[in-house]
């Protein structure tokens, strides 16, 4: 049997083949994964005669799976047995159409210039290589930079060629008939992600939550009033060869219109699926973006500041007092749903002109609901920590280090600080000798809550002893 294959033959060739048509009524749907592929399902009429059949599909991606094609009959499919499938996707251009014109006739018309109108060279095309064209005629051997050709003429269509992918079936039909088939694939280059807005209230301690799709099609193939999905989670795939890029982008926003256009997410094996209340269309080359939750309005939220210090500095994030929101994804919070990875955007108003100004980023991973969020947006200005160990000891069986932190608040208002010691996995954390309450919140982990008054300075000093 012939490899698995995509692709649609020219006009020429159609006369002996009987195309896929797809009336109103066929569908497509398409269930969009993270990780730059989809599962397209493709219903269209097809029309069968009594015996052997070749079967045209276009309008498939370019960027397909050929070894994924599944062929299904959804009425009388016991009459309906597939002998081959092909894909077909050697594509017409002047490179292809000259190599399969070897040892055959050409007419090559050569540009002129000046007064010069050009001239008609005719003959027997030798060789193609690079931009030289060998043409034998009866005066010998002419060579032919192909920049000077101003046109080319061939007798007719290579019948292997085709002019879009194209997958062809040659099917045996026990009786002539006009049959509903579905088309499933796997593709490429076609990817969604979530982003997020977020708008933080005046003190800090609630903020406004929106999520949007974005999808990114550069599949080759546009999906018309389509049933959109999107499947959030890490499901397993072995890795394709990368089929090509795309450069030309159309953004379209289309936002979703009531609860019954918009996305409903449910739980699906081991993932979350969000289906898509309403059809939509995905042209090829566009980023599409489409609301993902309604906005979800005065979600309770705080914002901290942490300083980490480490023994390893490598596995601190930053020597500066970082900024910290969090909240929680619970239904009290007008959330409680099964958030998918993505960039969150924090914004705040400013008083002054009520435009809203970025005040930073950060990703988070797939977030079950019931579970907390945290943003590390940046780092605060006025909050200067300074550490400084007083004393370490090495040896082959432990770390000592007497540490001794002080962060100075230059703010007008009073804050509180949790200093973390960190440490490596597989190693064991003791504090002693603290000047300062704290907690371990993991095994990795001592924090330090430390009061600071506005305007002022406050010291803890601790010994940290890392043993292994």
């Amino acid at each position: 049997m012939k490899r698995t294959t995509v692709t649609l033959l020219l006009l020429a060739i159609l006369s002996s083949t009987l195309l896929a048509s797809a009336p109103k009524e066929d569908g497509v749907a398409i269930t969009i994964y993270n990780d730059d592929f989809a599962v397209v399902k493709d219903k269209r009429f097809m029309e069968f005669e009594k015996g052997t059949n070749k079967i045209l599909f276009s309008g498939v991606a370019s960027a397909i799976d050929p070894t994924s094609v599944i062929f299904k009959a959804l009425g009388d499919s016991n009459g309906i047995t597939i002998l081959e499938q092909n894909y077909n996707y050697d594509l017409v251009n002047l490179d292809a159409l000259l190599k399969r014109y070897i040892d055959k006739d050409v007419s090559l018309q050569i540009k002129g210039s000046g007064a010069n109108v050009g001239s008609l060279l005719e003959g027997k095309l030798l060789s193609y290589v690079g931009n030289d064209i060998v043409v034998q005629t009866g005066n010998g051997l002419q060579v032919i930079n192909r920049s000077v050709v101003e046109n080319i003429t061939l007798e007719n269509l290579p019948g292997d060629l085709v002019t879009k992918p194209t997958l062809l079936w040659l099917a045996n039909s026990s009786k002539s008939k006009n049959e509903l088939c579905q088309i499933t694939y796997t593709t490429e280059r076609i990817n969604w992600k979530a982003d997020y807005l977020a708008i933080l209230n005046e003190n800090d301690d609630a903020l406004d939550l929106s999520g949007w799709v974005t999808i990114n099609n550069r599949s080759g193939a546009s999906y018309d009033n389509a049933a959109i999905k999107l499947i959030a989670g890490d499901v397993r795939r072995e890795k394709q060869q990368n089929l090509g890029r795309h450069s030309r982008k159309e953004m379209v926003y289309s936002m979703a219109k009531g609860a019954d256009g918009g996305f409903q997410e449910k739980a699906f094996m081991d993932y979350h699926l969000y289906t898509l209340g309403r059809e939509s269309t995905i042209q090829n080359n566009q980023i599409k973006q489409i609301q993902l939750i309604e906005p979800a309005i005065n979600v309770p939220s705080k914002k901290i500041y942490v300083y980490e210090v480490s023994k390893s500095n490598w596995i601190t994030k930053s020597n500066k007092v970082q900024t910290k929101i969090e909240f929680e994804n619970k239904e009290q919070n007008s959330l409680g749903i099964a958030i998918p990875k993505g960039k969150i955007r924090v914004f705040k108003k400013d008083d002054a002109d009520g435009g809203l100004e970025f005040v930073g980023e950060d990703s988070i991973d797939h977030t079950a609901r019931k579970e907390k969020i945290s943003l590390y947006i940046g780092d605060a200005f006025d909050i200067v920590p300074e550490m400084k160990i007083a004393d370490a000891i090495h040896n082959s069986r432990y770390d000592r280090i007497n540490r001794e932190v002080t962060l100075k608040n230059r703010k007008d208002c009073d804050v509180v600080v949790y200093v973390d010691e960190k440490i490596t996995k597989y190693q064991n954390l003791r504090i002693s000798d603290n000047s300062t309450n704290y907690e371990m919140i993991d095994a990795y982990t001592a924090r330090f809550k430390v009061k600071i008054k506005a305007d002022s300075v406050a010291t803890i000093k601790y010994t940290a002893t890392v043993t292994w």
